[in-house]
């Protein structure tokens, strides 16, 4: 019994030896669609900005967002990529409302200007931004 509970401890210590051993400086995923070489970073050194700020990116959302077409109440959570150039790129979404919430979410997403984009190491590179957006 005492030997059991000693190779379950040297089990777990290793690892997590091994899962903390491989630290990188940012997390990433890759996207299956995109080039093998281009990563997409998920805790970027210096996260995207909207140019203005969130108080104007949230005013650029309601001024463009057309809440007739919306048949329900609720919140879309979207993700998107900001890539190098500050444009955006992949927009999914993560959870639904209604599809015609869900699609008029994505077009006004699409619609944006390009932002500050992210950076790693000081150099721009492609990042995932998460939002939700409220249809009242």
């Amino acid at each position: 019994m005492r030997r059991n509970r000693f190779l379950l401890l040297v089990y777990f210590c290793s690892m997590t030896f091994l899962s903390f051993g491989n630290k990188t400086s940012a997390d990433t995923l890759k996207n299956p669609n995109d080039h093998p070489n281009d990563i997409i970073f998920i805790g970027a050194d210096k996260s995207p900005e909207y140019i203005g700020g969130p108080k104007e990116m949230y005013k650029f959302i309601s001024e463009n967002i057309n809440e007739t077409v919306a048949t329900k109440k609720g919140m879309v959570n979207l993700r998107f990529v900001i890539e190098k150039d500050g444009s955006i790129g992949d927009v999914e979404i993560l959870r639904s409302l209604y599809p015609t919430c869900d699609e008029e979410a994505k077009r006004v997403i699409k619609l944006m200007p390009k932002w500050k984009p992210g950076q790693v190491n000081y150099r721009n590179a492609r990042c995932y931004y998460h939002m939700p957006i409220v249809f009242k």
